[in-house]
């Protein structure tokens, strides 16, 4: 029963680092759409290429999405360490 409760436990928080990891993606993306559409604005970019680095813009955020959460967990060690030598 103390199996279960623990697993209960951990899947919870798996959830509410998901959600986390959503908001924070959310905000990051909101800042770098941000500061791409006053970067175009400051250095005067054509309305076509303002187009083309949105889509190039939207396809980054994608792709964030998609490979942040894996990139973000910890890396497995190659090989373990025994404790007695």
């Amino acid at each position: 029963m103390e199996k279960h409760a623990m697993k209960g436990r951990k899947s919870q928080r798996q959830v509410l680092h998901k959600i986390d990891l959503d908001r924070m993606l959310e905000i990051l993306s909101a800042f770098d759409r941000g500061v791409v559409e006053l970067s175009m604005g400051l250095y005067n970019v054509s309305r076509h290429d303002r187009m083309l680095m949105r889509q190039q813009n939207r396809r980054l955020h994608r792709a964030l999405r998609k490979c942040l959460p894996r990139l973000l967990k910890p890396p497995q060690p190659l090989f373990e360490l025994s404790d007695s030598l």
